[in-house]
């Protein structure tokens, strides 16, 4: 009983506090009732019943991978799966150190199973590090600063210790407690000094944000209904730059352009004063990309390609390869391209401070994919304007706060942002967390080896009651 107890409240936390709209603090409890009930039962018994509890909260996506996203259903099952995988393997391994007494191995070094399955699927799969439960605390500004050290892999090692930590306080209090004060003011300590940055106040710009309402892979602009949208643009457009804005950005494949068509848009929506960003479909003689056009002042034209495409929706695009930084700042990417730390770390080296991005979304993940760009921000200490067609408008400043947000659908924002961000430790490192999360693992796994006891050869694992 006490099992499918752990089991429901496991399930039905990782159901409300993981997916589209969680809830941030239930994702820290979710592991705690199996990891409590594990160290009671067989291992078998541990491993189904943390595989049936990420079933459940699997509940609440399905339908957006299978309908939404239109993924084959063998991706969503080996999507599941690798869920499965991580849950279980998690609780097993802490489970494994707390029975031999090993509390300290069990709260630092357990986590990093998790930790490594994220990074390696963010590495191996197309969609980046789209799967990861760091962004479950995208809104909890003092826990997502984390980024801007080890990027979005040590909010999940932490949103894993924790629990970890918490269900070993009853067998081994002292470990349990000096680990999670250790976890939590260390994280603390960095979370106040990363909240104490704030941009130069005199680096501050006007930007506008417009989305209305049009089809997913763009209209042609000659014909009448392209050409009644590219109008209601410009004067939406001209109207943003009348009260100010001196950056306008538009959403991702707003319209579908050619050699031939592609000056009437920019003469529609070139400005004399204002930048304009808009994203297209651009169809050649042997390809389609999915670029956002810069128009500047001077009557130049930028254009850039997006890098990484949604596989299976995009698969007639041809993606591109180079960044577009316009003005020494202000770096340029559309939708997914911000799934992908790497590209963002780039544009960060290369000295941008402010991304433009137009994007699409699918209505339904609006809130997981604006919170998502935040999270990059603050990972490489970048101001984000993004500007979703189907899902939100946001400007978020370098520390992960949200200046402005909109919900699209003739929607709009015209406010100032900073201009100015700053170099992180993560910005500059890379992806080191995943490194040691390798060292970390080696070790637990050593934990849980069975050690040989006198000639017979027996092995017995120790709970925590027989720790001298």
């Amino acid at each position: 009983m006490t099992t499918i107890l752990a089991t429901l409240l496991s399930g039905l936390f990782w159901l409300a506090g993981t997916g589209l709209h969680p809830v941030a603090a239930l994702t820290w409890l979710a592991p705690l009732p199996l990891i409590l009930a594990s160290t009671r039962v067989r291992p078998r018994t541990a491993l189904c019943a943390t595989a049936l509890a990420w079933l459940i909260g699997q509940g609440g996506v399905l339908g957006y991978y299978l309908g939404t996203l239109r993924l084959p259903v063998p991706v969503v099952a080996g999507v599941v799966l690798l869920g499965v995988g991580l849950a279980t393997g998690t609780v097993l391994l802490a489970r494994g150190l707390l029975l031999r007494g090993r509390t300290v191995l069990a709260v630092l070094a357990a986590p990093s199973l998790w930790v490594l399955g994220e990074y390696v699927a963010s590495r191996l799969l197309p969609h980046g590090a789209w799967w990861s439960l760091a962004y479950t605390q995208a809104d909890v500004r003092p826990v997502i600063q984390l980024t801007a050290l080890t990027g979005v892999w040590g909010v999940t090692y932490l949103l894993l210790a924790v629990p970890i930590a918490l269900a070993a306080l009853r067998p081994s209090p002292r470990p349990a407690l000096t680990c999670l004060l250790v976890l939590l003011l260390g994280a603390s300590g960095w979370s106040a000094w990363s909240l104490s940055r704030s941009p130069e106040p005199a680096a501050r710009l006007t930007v506008g944000l417009v989305a209305l309402r049009q089809p997913e892979d763009g209209l042609p602009i000659d014909r009448p209904p392209g050409h009644d949208l590219l109008a209601r643009y410009a004067a939406r457009v001209e109207g943003l730059v009348a009260r100010g804005a001196r950056i306008v950005v538009l959403p991702e494949k707003v319209f579908a352009v050619t050699d031939t068509t592609m000056p009437v848009l920019v003469a529609a929506l070139q400005q004399t004063e204002a930048q304009v960003v808009v994203g297209a479909v651009r169809h050649r003689a042997d390809r389609a990309s999915n670029v956002a056009l810069v128009l500047e002042p001077g009557g130049t034209v930028a254009t850039y390609e997006k890098q990484h495409l949604i596989p299976g929706l995009e698969d007639w695009l041809t993606p591109g390869e180079d960044e577009v930084l316009v003005d020494g700042r202000f770096g340029v990417a559309i939708c997914k391209d911000l799934d992908h730390p790497g590209l963002v770390r780039r544009y960060r080296a290369q000295g941008a401070s402010v991304l433009l991005v137009p994007a699409l979304d699918f209505t339904s993940d609006g809130w997981l994919h604006g919170r998502m760009a935040l999270v990059r921000g603050v990972e490489n200490g970048l101001v984000v304007v993004r500007a979703a067609a189907f899902g939100r408008l946001t400007v978020t400043d370098p520390g992960g706060r949200m200046v402005g947000e909109a919900t699209a659908g003739d929607a709009e924002l015209l406010l100032t942002t900073p201009t100015s961000g700053w170099g992180t430790v993560y910005s500059r490192t890379g992806d080191w967390f995943p490194l040691l999360s390798v060292a970390l693992l080696v070790l637990a796994v050593g934990g849980v080896v069975p050690v040989t006891s006198g000639s017979s050869g027996r092995t017995r694992p120790r709970r925590p009651a027989d720790r001298a």
